[in-house]
Protein backbone atom coordinates (compact mmCIF):
# COMPACT_ATOMS: atom_id res chain seq x y z
CA UNK A 1 0.00 0.00 0.00
CA UNK A 2 1.39 3.14 -1.07
CA UNK A 3 1.66 6.05 1.13
CA UNK A 4 -1.11 8.28 1.47
CA UNK A 5 -0.70 12.13 0.61
CA UNK A 6 -1.44 14.24 3.65
CA UNK A 7 -2.90 17.52 2.43
CA UNK A 8 -3.38 20.42 5.24
CA UNK A 9 -5.17 23.86 5.39
CA UNK A 10 -4.85 26.12 8.59
CA UNK A 11 -7.96 28.97 9.45
CA UNK A 12 -7.31 30.92 11.91
CA UNK A 13 -5.93 29.10 15.40
CA UNK A 14 -6.77 25.58 13.49
CA UNK A 15 -5.30 23.41 11.08
CA UNK A 16 -6.84 20.69 9.16
CA UNK A 17 -5.10 17.60 8.35
CA UNK A 18 -6.80 15.19 5.53
CA UNK A 19 -6.32 12.91 3.30
CA UNK A 20 -8.22 10.65 0.62
CA UNK A 21 -8.96 7.06 0.00
CA UNK A 22 -9.73 5.51 -3.22
CA UNK A 23 -11.89 2.81 -1.74
CA UNK A 24 -13.09 0.84 1.97
CA UNK A 25 -10.63 -1.72 1.32
CA UNK A 26 -7.65 0.62 0.87
CA UNK A 27 -8.94 2.68 4.14
CA UNK A 28 -9.37 -0.02 5.93
CA UNK A 29 -5.64 -1.56 4.88
CA UNK A 30 -4.12 1.82 5.68
CA UNK A 31 -5.78 1.73 9.63
CA UNK A 32 -4.21 -1.68 10.01
CA UNK A 33 -0.69 -1.07 8.83
CA UNK A 34 -0.70 2.40 10.53
CA UNK A 35 -2.18 0.88 13.99
CA UNK A 36 0.70 -1.46 13.93
CA UNK A 37 3.25 1.20 13.86
CA UNK A 38 1.85 4.00 16.46
CA UNK A 39 4.90 6.15 17.85
CA UNK A 40 4.43 5.38 22.01
CA UNK A 41 1.23 8.17 23.01
CA UNK A 42 -1.01 7.25 20.18
CA UNK A 43 0.04 3.37 20.89
CA UNK A 44 -1.16 3.85 24.62
CA UNK A 45 -4.62 5.50 23.39
CA UNK A 46 -5.31 2.74 21.23
CA UNK A 47 -4.33 -0.08 24.40
CA UNK A 48 -6.49 1.90 26.61
CA UNK A 49 -9.08 1.82 24.00
CA UNK A 50 -8.94 -1.78 23.70
CA UNK A 51 -9.74 -2.44 27.59
CA UNK A 52 -12.44 0.08 27.70
CA UNK A 53 -14.11 -1.87 25.05
CA UNK A 54 -13.50 -5.16 26.46
CA UNK A 55 -14.95 -3.77 29.66
CA UNK A 56 -18.43 -2.45 27.93
CA UNK A 57 -18.79 -5.42 26.08
CA UNK A 58 -18.30 -7.81 29.44
CA UNK A 59 -20.90 -5.42 30.86
CA UNK A 60 -23.45 -6.15 27.86
CA UNK A 61 -23.46 -2.23 26.37
CA UNK A 62 -25.68 -1.61 23.28
CA UNK A 63 -23.62 1.00 22.24
CA UNK A 64 -22.01 -1.26 19.87
CA UNK A 65 -25.37 -2.08 18.59
CA UNK A 66 -27.58 -5.49 18.56
CA UNK A 67 -26.58 -8.11 18.83
CA UNK A 68 -23.63 -7.50 21.25
CA UNK A 69 -20.41 -8.31 19.90
CA UNK A 70 -18.61 -11.11 21.86
CA UNK A 71 -15.42 -9.61 22.37
CA UNK A 72 -12.80 -7.10 20.33
CA UNK A 73 -11.80 -8.85 18.17
CA UNK A 74 -14.95 -10.12 16.68
CA UNK A 75 -15.65 -6.06 16.40
CA UNK A 76 -11.64 -5.35 14.47
CA UNK A 77 -12.71 -8.34 12.11
CA UNK A 78 -16.45 -6.17 11.73
CA UNK A 79 -16.63 -5.25 7.84
CA UNK A 80 -20.14 -6.23 6.90
CA UNK A 81 -23.39 -4.67 7.71
CA UNK A 82 -25.35 -6.30 10.16
CA UNK A 83 -28.40 -4.54 10.91
CA UNK A 84 -30.04 -5.96 8.04
CA UNK A 85 -33.34 -6.89 10.05
CA UNK A 86 -33.26 -3.11 11.47
CA UNK A 87 -33.15 -1.99 7.64
CA UNK A 88 -35.99 -4.34 6.34
CA UNK A 89 -38.03 -2.22 8.95
CA UNK A 90 -36.66 1.22 8.67
CA UNK A 91 -36.40 1.55 5.02
CA UNK A 92 -39.64 1.11 3.72
CA UNK A 93 -40.51 4.06 6.38
CA UNK A 94 -38.22 6.74 4.88
CA UNK A 95 -39.69 5.62 1.24
CA UNK A 96 -43.15 6.62 2.79
CA UNK A 97 -42.12 9.71 4.44
CA UNK A 98 -40.27 10.41 0.92
CA UNK A 99 -42.95 9.72 -1.33
CA UNK A 100 -45.31 12.49 -1.16
CA UNK A 101 -41.85 15.36 -1.57
CA UNK A 102 -41.15 12.43 -4.68
CA UNK A 103 -44.57 12.95 -6.00
CA UNK A 104 -44.15 16.74 -6.14
CA UNK A 105 -40.34 16.67 -7.80
CA UNK A 106 -41.75 14.29 -10.22
CA UNK A 107 -43.85 17.65 -11.57
CA UNK A 108 -40.84 19.71 -11.46
CA UNK A 109 -37.61 19.85 -12.99
CA UNK A 110 -36.68 16.00 -12.03
CA UNK A 111 -39.13 14.31 -13.24
CA UNK A 112 -38.63 9.92 -13.36
CA UNK A 113 -37.83 9.19 -17.14
CA UNK A 114 -41.00 6.74 -18.38
CA UNK A 115 -39.87 3.45 -19.44
CA UNK A 116 -40.78 2.59 -23.33
CA UNK A 117 -39.81 -0.39 -25.43
CA UNK A 118 -38.76 -1.04 -28.40
CA UNK A 119 -37.66 -3.91 -31.28
CA UNK A 120 -34.51 -3.03 -32.33
CA UNK A 121 -32.46 -4.56 -29.45
CA UNK A 122 -32.02 -1.21 -27.58
CA UNK A 123 -32.04 -1.48 -24.09
CA UNK A 124 -32.32 -4.00 -21.65
CA UNK A 125 -34.61 -7.38 -22.71
CA UNK A 126 -37.34 -7.80 -20.57
CA UNK A 127 -38.45 -11.28 -20.40
CA UNK A 128 -41.95 -10.41 -18.28
CA UNK A 129 -43.07 -8.39 -21.40
CA UNK A 130 -41.91 -11.13 -23.81
CA UNK A 131 -43.86 -13.82 -21.62
CA UNK A 132 -47.32 -12.28 -22.22
CA UNK A 133 -47.08 -13.55 -25.81
CA UNK A 134 -45.17 -16.69 -25.44
CA UNK A 135 -46.22 -19.45 -27.20
CA UNK A 136 -45.09 -22.83 -28.28
CA UNK A 137 -43.24 -23.81 -31.88
CA UNK A 138 -43.95 -26.68 -33.00
CA UNK A 139 -41.96 -29.11 -35.60
CA UNK A 140 -41.81 -28.25 -38.64
CA UNK A 141 -42.55 -31.05 -42.02
CA UNK A 142 -38.97 -31.20 -42.57
CA UNK A 143 -37.40 -33.40 -45.29
CA UNK A 144 -34.54 -34.02 -43.05
CA UNK A 145 -35.12 -36.61 -40.36
CA UNK A 146 -33.05 -35.49 -37.90
CA UNK A 147 -33.84 -31.76 -38.07
CA UNK A 148 -37.97 -33.18 -37.25
CA UNK A 149 -36.05 -35.59 -34.52
CA UNK A 150 -34.19 -32.24 -32.46
CA UNK A 151 -37.43 -30.64 -32.91
CA UNK A 152 -39.36 -32.66 -31.48
CA UNK A 153 -37.31 -33.82 -28.39
CA UNK A 154 -37.17 -29.74 -28.07
CA UNK A 155 -40.83 -29.80 -27.73
CA UNK A 156 -40.77 -32.61 -25.14
CA UNK A 157 -37.93 -31.16 -22.77
CA UNK A 158 -39.81 -27.91 -23.09
CA UNK A 159 -36.88 -26.11 -24.65
CA UNK A 160 -35.81 -23.89 -27.16
CA UNK A 161 -39.17 -23.85 -28.98
CA UNK A 162 -41.01 -20.90 -27.45
CA UNK A 163 -41.42 -17.42 -29.22
CA UNK A 164 -43.40 -14.37 -28.56
CA UNK A 165 -45.41 -12.45 -30.21
CA UNK A 166 -44.84 -9.12 -28.51
CA UNK A 167 -41.64 -8.14 -30.47
CA UNK A 168 -41.02 -4.87 -28.84
CA UNK A 169 -39.23 -6.59 -25.62
CA UNK A 170 -36.34 -4.09 -25.16
CA UNK A 171 -36.72 -1.74 -22.53
CA UNK A 172 -35.38 1.97 -22.26
CA UNK A 173 -35.77 5.20 -20.55
CA UNK A 174 -37.39 7.14 -22.81
CA UNK A 175 -36.78 11.42 -22.68
CA UNK A 176 -33.87 10.76 -20.10
CA UNK A 177 -31.83 13.98 -20.00
CA UNK A 178 -28.44 12.99 -19.44
CA UNK A 179 -27.62 17.06 -19.02
CA UNK A 180 -27.88 17.15 -15.57
CA UNK A 181 -24.36 17.89 -14.06
CA UNK A 182 -22.77 15.17 -11.47
CA UNK A 183 -23.63 15.38 -7.61
CA UNK A 184 -21.03 14.88 -5.04
CA UNK A 185 -22.12 13.63 -1.69
CA UNK A 186 -20.55 13.57 1.67
CA UNK A 187 -21.62 11.57 4.64
CA UNK A 188 -20.05 12.95 8.23
CA UNK A 189 -19.78 9.01 9.58
CA UNK A 190 -21.07 7.90 13.40
CA UNK A 191 -22.03 10.04 16.33
CA UNK A 192 -21.42 11.48 19.55
CA UNK A 193 -21.12 9.45 22.92
CA UNK A 194 -24.90 9.85 23.52
CA UNK A 195 -26.20 8.11 20.63
CA UNK A 196 -27.96 5.14 21.14
CA UNK A 197 -26.09 2.63 18.30
CA UNK A 198 -29.25 1.70 16.38
CA UNK A 199 -30.27 5.59 15.79
CA UNK A 200 -26.69 5.73 13.34
CA UNK A 201 -28.64 3.72 10.73
CA UNK A 202 -30.97 7.26 9.57
CA UNK A 203 -27.90 8.85 7.74
CA UNK A 204 -27.08 6.00 5.52
CA UNK A 205 -30.09 4.66 4.37
CA UNK A 206 -31.92 8.38 3.93
CA UNK A 207 -28.22 8.74 1.43
CA UNK A 208 -29.18 5.53 -0.22
CA UNK A 209 -32.52 6.77 -1.05
CA UNK A 210 -31.12 9.96 -2.57
CA UNK A 211 -29.04 8.30 -4.65
CA UNK A 212 -31.41 5.95 -6.31
CA UNK A 213 -33.44 8.89 -6.68
CA UNK A 214 -31.10 10.95 -8.98
CA UNK A 215 -29.36 8.34 -10.61
CA UNK A 216 -33.15 6.95 -12.15
CA UNK A 217 -32.87 10.82 -13.56
CA UNK A 218 -29.92 10.46 -14.87
CA UNK A 219 -27.56 12.23 -12.17
CA UNK A 220 -24.35 10.78 -12.17
CA UNK A 221 -23.53 10.65 -8.09
CA UNK A 222 -20.23 10.14 -6.37
CA UNK A 223 -20.47 8.55 -2.32
CA UNK A 224 -17.73 9.73 0.35
CA UNK A 225 -17.57 8.79 3.82
CA UNK A 226 -16.23 11.60 6.19
CA UNK A 227 -14.24 10.01 9.27
CA UNK A 228 -13.15 12.71 11.89
CA UNK A 229 -12.10 14.13 14.99
CA UNK A 230 -11.27 17.51 16.35
CA UNK A 231 -8.96 18.54 18.95
CA UNK A 232 -6.57 20.76 20.46
CA UNK A 233 -7.05 22.85 17.66
CA UNK A 234 -6.62 20.23 15.19
CA UNK A 235 -9.11 18.73 13.04
CA UNK A 236 -7.85 15.31 11.21
CA UNK A 237 -10.31 14.10 8.69
CA UNK A 238 -10.10 10.84 6.34
CA UNK A 239 -12.31 11.04 3.04
CA UNK A 240 -13.11 7.74 1.64
CA UNK A 241 -14.47 6.71 -1.55
CA UNK A 242 -17.49 4.37 -1.19
CA UNK A 243 -19.13 5.04 -4.62
CA UNK A 244 -17.26 6.41 -7.81
CA UNK A 245 -19.91 8.38 -10.20
CA UNK A 246 -19.66 5.57 -12.86
CA UNK A 247 -20.47 2.69 -10.28
CA UNK A 248 -23.49 0.98 -8.95
CA UNK A 249 -23.86 1.82 -5.03
CA UNK A 250 -22.57 -1.33 -2.24
CA UNK A 251 -24.99 -0.32 0.49
CA UNK A 252 -23.09 -3.00 2.50
CA UNK A 253 -20.20 -0.46 2.25
CA UNK A 254 -22.70 2.78 2.78
CA UNK A 255 -24.15 1.39 5.52
CA UNK A 256 -21.06 0.01 7.29
CA UNK A 257 -19.12 3.38 6.86
CA UNK A 258 -21.42 5.23 8.07
CA UNK A 259 -24.35 4.04 9.80
CA UNK A 260 -22.75 0.65 11.63
CA UNK A 261 -22.18 1.60 15.17
CA UNK A 262 -20.40 -1.59 15.67
CA UNK A 263 -17.48 -0.40 12.62
CA UNK A 264 -17.76 3.41 13.71
CA UNK A 265 -17.04 2.79 17.61
CA UNK A 266 -14.61 0.37 17.35
CA UNK A 267 -12.74 0.37 13.96
CA UNK A 268 -14.09 3.99 13.22
CA UNK A 269 -12.33 5.16 16.28
CA UNK A 270 -8.77 2.89 15.29
CA UNK A 271 -9.33 4.82 12.30
CA UNK A 272 -9.27 8.20 14.38
CA UNK A 273 -5.97 7.03 15.77
CA UNK A 274 -4.46 5.65 13.01
CA UNK A 275 -4.94 9.60 10.66
CA UNK A 276 -3.64 11.55 13.49
CA UNK A 277 -0.84 9.42 13.91
CA UNK A 278 -0.42 9.77 10.05
CA UNK A 279 -0.43 13.34 10.17
CA UNK A 280 1.71 13.36 13.25
CA UNK A 281 -0.44 13.89 16.10
CA UNK A 282 -1.00 13.04 19.16
CA UNK A 283 -4.61 11.78 19.83
CA UNK A 284 -5.70 12.48 23.56
CA UNK A 285 -7.41 9.73 25.36
CA UNK A 286 -11.74 10.81 24.47
CA UNK A 287 -10.16 10.84 20.96
CA UNK A 288 -11.19 14.04 20.60
CA UNK A 289 -15.37 15.20 19.73
CA UNK A 290 -17.44 16.09 16.54
CA UNK A 291 -18.29 19.62 16.26
CA UNK A 292 -21.69 20.84 14.63
CA UNK A 293 -21.08 21.29 11.06
CA UNK A 294 -17.90 19.98 11.21
CA UNK A 295 -18.62 17.81 8.23
CA UNK A 296 -20.11 20.80 6.35
CA UNK A 297 -17.87 23.03 7.44
CA UNK A 298 -14.72 20.54 6.26
CA UNK A 299 -16.17 20.05 2.45
CA UNK A 300 -16.55 23.93 2.05
CA UNK A 301 -12.98 24.47 2.57
CA UNK A 302 -11.97 21.88 0.24
CA UNK A 303 -14.58 22.22 -2.80
CA UNK A 304 -14.71 26.49 -2.07
CA UNK A 305 -17.28 27.67 -4.56
CA UNK A 306 -17.80 24.59 -6.37
CA UNK A 307 -21.72 23.24 -6.97
CA UNK A 308 -23.21 19.90 -7.05
CA UNK A 309 -22.11 18.81 -3.87
CA UNK A 310 -24.40 18.38 -1.15
CA UNK A 311 -22.80 16.81 2.76
CA UNK A 312 -25.34 14.68 5.42
CA UNK A 313 -24.48 15.60 9.37
CA UNK A 314 -25.46 13.15 11.90
CA UNK A 315 -29.02 12.99 11.64
CA UNK A 316 -29.98 9.99 14.15
CA UNK A 317 -34.14 10.23 13.47
CA UNK A 318 -36.03 9.64 10.68
CA UNK A 319 -37.69 12.72 10.12
CA UNK A 320 -34.16 14.44 10.73
CA UNK A 321 -32.51 12.29 7.83
CA UNK A 322 -35.56 12.63 5.71
CA UNK A 323 -35.36 16.19 5.79
CA UNK A 324 -31.50 15.92 4.86
CA UNK A 325 -32.23 14.09 1.29
CA UNK A 326 -35.16 16.93 1.05
CA UNK A 327 -32.57 19.72 1.04
CA UNK A 328 -30.35 18.41 -0.82
CA UNK A 329 -32.83 17.72 -3.75
CA UNK A 330 -34.02 21.12 -3.12
CA UNK A 331 -30.52 23.22 -2.94
CA UNK A 332 -29.32 21.17 -6.25
CA UNK A 333 -32.50 22.18 -8.41
CA UNK A 334 -32.02 25.34 -7.31
CA UNK A 335 -28.44 25.49 -8.65
CA UNK A 336 -29.77 23.79 -12.32
CA UNK A 337 -32.04 26.39 -12.51
CA UNK A 338 -30.14 29.46 -12.09
CA UNK A 339 -27.81 27.70 -15.14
Amino acid sequence: MGLTKIHTKKRGRRTTYYSYFDSVQGFNDFVDAQAASLNEDNRGVLKRMNETTASSIKRGSTWYGSPIPRDVSELNEHRYFLGMELLRTIQPKIKDKLSEYIKLMDNQILSKPKVAYNDRGLGVFSFDRAAMGLYRLQPTGSKIPIDNAISQLQIELDTSNKTTAVKSVFAYFKDRKSSYPALSLYLMAGGNANVKGDELLYVGLACAELVEFMEIRGVAVEVNALLGTSFKGNVAMGVIRIKRFQDRLDKNQLLLMTSDPRYFRYRGFKALIALSDHFGLNIPDGLGSLKGNMGKDFVKEIRKEQDHYAVFEQSYSMSGAVNEVTEVIEVYTAQINKK
